[in-house]
């Protein structure tokens, strides 16, 4: 009796398991921004738990704000980071800030201090490596 080999068959599934695994992360940062350029020694990330998923800001060179991939309006920025900081402390995500590289210093400081009007302490700001 011939029976059918699956090692192959599983070889295959792991291979494409792996792939999905790298690149959805990658799938996360869809709104396109051209993020400025920073050394290594610049500073040291935020310390959080890796349970708790980072909300991701972005700002392109347009002036408008995403979050995640999703356009809003400053309006519903301010309410998404009032209902980050009803949080309590330790359940808190670390906001993202990813700017678009072209911008004015005064647009990022705008978004920074709605961040901080709202209680906001975990704000991360995204870079480039040299």
């Amino acid at each position: 009796m011939s029976e059918i080999n699956v090692t192959p068959l599983l070889d295959m599934c792991f291979c494409l398991l792996i792939i999905f695994m790298i690149s959805t992360p990658v799938l996360e940062q869809t709104t396109v921004v051209n993020l400025p350029v920073a050394s290594e020694s610049i500073g040291k990330a935020i310390e959080t738990s890796p349970k708790i998923e980072p909300v991701i800001v972005s700002l392109n060179a347009e002036g408008r704000y995403f979050i995640g991939s999703k356009e809003v309006l400053p309006e519903a920025l301010l309410e998404e980071f009032s209902r980050i900081a009803s949080m309590p402390e330790d359940k808190q995500p670390v906001v993202r800030v990813r700017a678009d590289g072209s911008l004015l210093v005064q647009q990022l400081i705008s978004l920074f201090d709605m961040a901080k009007e709202q209680g906001i302490s975990k704000v991360s700001f995204d870079t480039e490596l040299k």
